[in-house]
């Protein structure tokens, strides 16, 4: 249904399997063994050793070996070893120097690590009960109070929404004009948008329906990203509060998160940062590449 949000998950990522690609430009073929064991596969002298080996196999499921895995695990083996021999020659061609590509590199490791640096911290410092009961009440004051059930008819163009507006105050059947003129899939629905919670729909559609009474039409077109819509207020209802068990893992999600910006803060408050504004803001024109 294109008017509600995509959700962004709140935490952040935790990016902990090896890969092949995630390697510091600085680093180059041989990076591998800086991580100590067994070698299992040499490329030229370049050694991949057990514990990276079993890394790449367990975020396949192949770890621990078993006789029902073997055959995949050689067939690992085969494109771990094809994978070190094309770095190995982007390598040797200086395909490492390019800038975008190590800044894309760079970033994947600065990606691996700071999730890792999240994971350590969070493990360290578990949350105690109290932490946890605290942190719901605080997640519970901001949940949304009220729940909305709406219907809209989507168009193109303001004018069009201008007309929808006419026929329905000449007496036209809000589920009608919506079948006949909506480019939204609810449609096939009357325009009914079932019930939903502001944070769920585009700031200007939620803002429409929390000033609408039930039955009312909003009186102008509401303009988004999708279009023109004609938007009424079928009913509300209080929102239904979740118990802490219920939500337990999204209050710890909430608490989580809060002690890693907490942790963030610390970090850049003992911190020397410098930056350059005029490169930010565009003001100051970009080295030339080399």
């Amino acid at each position: 249904m294109i008017v509600r949000k995509l959700s962004l998950p709140a935490a952040i990522g935790l990016a902990l399997a090896l890969t092949a690609c995630e390697r510091p430009e600085s680093a180059g073929p041989g990076f591998q063994n800086a991580i100590p064991g067994a070698a299992v596969i040499t490329v030229n002298g370049t050694t991949i050793t057990q514990p990276v080996f079993e890394s790449f196999a367990s975020a396949q499921g192949l770890s621990p070996a078993t006789a029902e895995n073997r055959e995949a695990r050689q067939k690992l083996v085969k494109q771990l070893t094809d994978l070190e021999l094309l770095a190995q020659d982007a390598t040797r061609q200086k395909l490492d120097k390019d800038a975008e590509l190590a800044s894309s590199l760079l970033a994947q490791y600065y990606t691996t690590l700071a999730g890792a640096s999240v994971q350590h911290y969070t493990q360290a410092h578990p949350l105690s009960e109290d932490q946890i009961k605290a942190a719901y009440e605080e997640w519970v004051k901001d949940l949304p109070k009220t729940e909305y059930h709406a219907r809209h008819i989507l168009v193109a163009d303001e004018a069009t929404a201008q007309s929808v507006l006419e026929k329905l105050k000449q007496g036209g059947d809000f589920a009608k004009l919506a079948a006949e003129l909506s480019t939204d899939p609810s449609k096939s629905n009357g325009g009914d948008l079932g019930w939903f919670t502001p944070d769920q729909m585009v700031a200007p559609f939620a803002q429409a329906v929390t000033t609408l009474s039930a039955g009312q039409t909003s009186p102008a077109p509401v303009k988004t990203d999708f279009g023109w819509h004609v938007v009424q207020l079928e009913e509300t209802r209080p929102m239904a509060i979740p118990k802490l068990e219920e939500s337990r893992d999204a209050v710890m999600n909430h608490a989580n998160n809060k002690q890693v910006e907490d942790y963030l803060a610390e970090l850049r408050k003992q911190a020397k940062i410098k930056t350059d504004d005029a490169i930010i803001n565009g003001d100051k024109a970009a080295a030339p590449k080399t």
